[in-house]
């Protein structure tokens, strides 16, 4: 109770009008601001685009899940196409089968022990190429090597064609 009466004894003393004009009384325009407000707003919205981009990349992994489905399918629709035609290209190759298109459409017959037919080739006999003789005028030319290179090159140009 005495805190309370010194309180009060200040309150009924005079004041000066002195101290009145030279005091003034400042307002002072104060933002109070929630510092832990605006970090539960910052972690808010962080778990929110954390969400939205896990929600993103499920989705994502949904669709090529289903896309690689897809591809397996494909794969084995392909693979089962293959051993198809493995299947009919050893059908066709077999000898029964080269037999039977061989009588019918090419007009081949079956080998007989008793019949044979010898054809006569006749030869053709071999031209030999003729040489050509050589001036003196051609020696001493023969002996220089870019002449060598050159008729070595025309040679294989003559040959090619």
């Amino acid at each position: 109770m005495q805190q309370t009466a010194s309180r009060y004894t200040t309150w009924n003393q005079p004041k000066d009008n002195k101290t009145d004009l030279s005091i003034r009384q400042v307002t002072r325009v104060t933002k109070k601001t929630n510092h832990h407000r605006k970090l539960m707003v910052k972690c808010g919205l962080g778990v929110f685009v954390y969400s939205v981009l896990l929600v993103f990349l499920c989705a994502k992994s949904a669709s090529l899940g289903y896309e690689i489905e897809g591809l397996n399918k494909d794969i084995s629709k392909l693979e089962t196409a293959n051993k198809r035609l493995e299947f009919q290209i050893s059908q066709n190759s077999s000898l029964p089968q080269i037999e039977a298109i061989a009588v019918s459409n090419l007009g081949m017959e079956k080998l007989d022990i008793n019949n044979s037919l010898a054809v006569k080739a006749e030869p053709q006999p071999v031209q030999i190429a003729k040489q050509k003789e050589k001036n003196t005028a051609d020696n001493t030319a023969s002996q220089k090597p870019l002449y060598k290179i050159y008729t070595s090159l025309s040679k294989l140009a003559q040959n090619s064609l």
